[in-house]
């Protein structure tokens, strides 16, 4: 890898071939290469065949940035990359379990517990692998019926608009007696009206739905009587255990009872295994960053940099 030339410099018929080489290996889609270089498809499309009448160099010097970092990004160890897989630790499968329940007995279930517990990502990987289920997150900005309304549309493929009766008759019509699941995430961002108009589409649409938060979700519903009588299974979700810790520590190939010992530890700590995975990826950028192998001392340096607490 070098430093990106001037732009006077250019070799663009090296960047094309470059870039031509690196979509035909990893068998990329020129939307892809766009989308991550910020050249348009349009003049990537002709720069790419030799036939672009532009600016030659400003596309070059672009794509040449993006080629370098892609390059980069492959020398990180894995640790570093943004996603690991599927963790079926204990809590998620006690929430598969909830989800599953709702959408089998076409009941209302909530899940809640503290961040960082794999809430979102069990709610994930459930709607990868069942049929007909609509996961809407929910934000402060969609607290009131009108916004959350549409971003439940958007779950659910529809732009919705108007007043919120027209809305909600909608998203019954499309839903209603599908045997599907409608999982509402982030719910504690809602106001009583949203939840209220959350149990009018329940009690219309004949299908499950699970109300997912943290534990202020629990307490808000217990205030509104005609969702409290409706609920036919709560799913509270805990701290970690340590057999949690071990599982997700595996997919970062790390071992040792000193380490489990200690990343449990930052699992008690609120952000539970969100801070768990950041801790072991700053601890592997370090040692890599050392040439050495990964030990204890590169966990404690990176829960060092990352938080002033210490782990219980």
């Amino acid at each position: 890898m070098t430093d990106i030339p001037e732009k006077a410099k250019i070799d663009v018929d090296a960047v094309r071939e470059r870039i031509n080489q690196i979509m035909r290996g990893r068998n990329l889609k020129q939307a892809t290469v766009s989308r991550e270089s910020g050249v348009s498809s349009a003049v990537l499309s002709r720069f790419v065949a030799g036939r672009y009448d532009g600016d030659n160099q400003a596309a070059a010097a672009k794509l040449f940035a993006w080629a370098e970092s892609l390059a980069r990004r492959d020398t990180m160890p894995a640790p570093l990359m943004r996603c690991h897989g599927f963790v079926n630790t204990t809590a998620s499968q006690r929430i598969i379990t909830g989800l599953r329940f709702a959408q089998i007995t076409g009941d209302l279930v909530t899940v809640y517990g503290e961040p960082g517990v794999g809430k979102t990502i069990s709610l994930e990987n459930y709607q990868r692998t069942a049929s007909n289920v609509w996961l809407a997150t929910m934000s402060p900005d969609t607290s009131s019926k009108a916004p959350m309304l549409q971003e439940l549309g958007l779950s659910l493929g529809m732009t919705l608009s108007g007043g919120a009766a027209a809305m909600r008759r909608k998203i019954v019509a499309r839903v209603r007696d599908t045997e599907g699941l409608i999982i509402v995430d982030e719910a504690q961002h809602l106001d009583g009206k949203s939840l209220d108009e959350l149990r009018s589409i329940y009690d219309k649409a004949r299908i499950g739905m699970v109300l997912c938060g943290n534990p202020q979700l629990k307490v808000r519903a217990e205030t509104l009587q005609q969702i409290n009588s409706r609920v036919g299974k709560n799913v509270k979700i805990g701290r970690p255990p340590k057999p949690d810790v071990a599982l997700l520590m595996q997919q970062f190939q790390i071992e040792g009872r000193d380490e489990i010992d200690f990343l449990h530890g930052i699992a008690q700590l609120p952000g539970g295994l969100r801070c768990v995975v950041k801790t072991i990826r700053l601890a592997t950028l370090t040692a890599a960053g050392e040439d050495g192998a990964f030990s204890m001392k590169h966990l404690v340096a990176a829960w060092e940099d990352l938080s002033l607490v210490e782990p219980v």
